[in-house]
């Protein structure tokens, strides 16, 4: 979705809300907050006031009337009630299964926010004091966990395409992925191909994020600087390099538009649908969808987030560097790298393999010795 239909959809959502989500809603504005994470955040909040509604913890009739004192004065009890309905509530997307605990956690994470600034960062008033000072939330805790760190470094592994794997997996596409699809679905692919090699290539090539690179238009791509200019989370702009391997994908899908499109203003989308005279800027549920298809038919399900996580682990694997990474993927500190390194990090297995040499050596003396 693009930053535009974010900002479209936060201001039909904001008049249904409370006064004091408003006066939240503009402080973040002034950051700035990215309006994904805003439209994000605001549809926690509405939820949240709705869950309060129908619980009967307030009289309230609608999202908007909630006094701010039941936020106020909520109980803890209250507070973990609303997190165990959170933990018992289906999947939009699979109704046979419970929200991830990620999914709450992002919630958890979003009025733990809110709560952060009616305490300590709103002045709703001239003597500077917040909307009021008790923050129930600071006593809620979620384990997001139940598994080691090894364990999930190592089902990320099996996401990533690491070693020219990334390579390896768009030559397949390119070359022979069509050959096993049944004719209707490999007319779909054919006429789709070009385009989606092409942002897949510049997912791996560049390690932006699939709301990047919807939101990249015609002016954006450099061909001969090899960069593309983003934004990123927080509404800031960047220039990020790309590999010059993913260049004849790249080259290709422009050819192809032209042909097909003819011209368009610089400010138009980069990567486009076309329905018979209508084009329309690609969604981002279209790449997530074929990525997983792809990736899936490839023999190793993945997403477009770990194609990110793939040129992380690869600068990293060759420079050592982590501050090199953190540019490249547009992080503004190194904290987040430390997930390449331990992706990267092959001594846990050399050392396995050293003690597996010396144990071989130890059955070897000894099986002389007893000659």
């Amino acid at each position: 979705m693009s930053t535009q239909n974010y900002s479209k959809l936060i201001h039909t959502m904001l008049p249904a809300l409370p006064d004091y989500i408003q006066d939240y809603y503009q402080s973040q504005k002034a950051i700035p907050i990215a309006d994904s994470t805003l439209y994000q955040y605001l549809h926690f909040y509405q939820e949240f006031l709705n869950w309060l509604i129908n619980s009967g913890v307030t009289a309230a009739s609608s999202p908007q009337t909630v006094p701010l004192t039941v936020l106020e004065h909520l109980s803890l009890r209250d507070a973990q009630a609303f997190m165990a309905y959170l933990l018992e509530r289906p999947s939009k997307t699979h109704h046979n299964k419970r929200m991830t605990r990620r999914s709450v956690a992002l919630r958890l994470v979003g009025i733990k926010a809110l709560y952060r600034f009616l305490t300590e960062e709103s002045e709703p008033h001239a003597d500077g004091e917040p909307y009021f000072y008790r923050n129930v939330w600071n006593k809620v805790k979620l384990k997001t966990h139940t598994e080691t760190a090894s364990y999930r470094n190592h089902k990320l592994q099996e996401m990533l395409f690491v070693d020219g794997e990334d390579a390896k997996f768009l030559q397949w596409l390119d070359q022979s992925y069509a050959q096993q699809l049944p004719a209707k679905p490999r007319r779909y692919f054919e006429a789709t191909k070009v385009r989606n090699l092409a942002m897949i290539a510049l997912l791996f090539g560049s390690g932006v994020r699939v709301s990047e690179l919807v939101n990249m238009n015609l002016e954006d791509l450099n061909m001969d600087r090899h960069t593309v200019q983003v934004v990123r989370k927080g509404n800031f702009q960047d220039r990020v390099n790309f590999a010059d391997w993913i260049d004849p994908y790249v080259q290709a899908y422009l050819t192809q538009r032209a042909a097909i499109i003819g011209y368009q203003k610089p400010t138009s989308p980069l990567f486009v649908t076309v329905v018979g005279q209508k084009i329309n800027r690609i969604r981002q549920n279209t790449i997530e969808a074929f990525f997983k298809r792809y990736t899936t038919d490839y023999g190793r399900p993945s997403t477009p987030h770990k194609a990110r996580h793939t040129l992380g682990t690869n600068i990293y694997t060759v420079t050592k560097d982590v501050q090199q990474v953190a540019d490249q993927l547009g992080q503004t500190t190194t904290s987040a790298t430390d997930l390449y390194i331990n992706l990267s990090d092959k001594s846990g297995k050399e050392a396995l393999r050293e003690v597996s040499e010396t144990a071989a050596k130890a059955t070897d003396h000894r099986g002389h010795d007893q000659a």
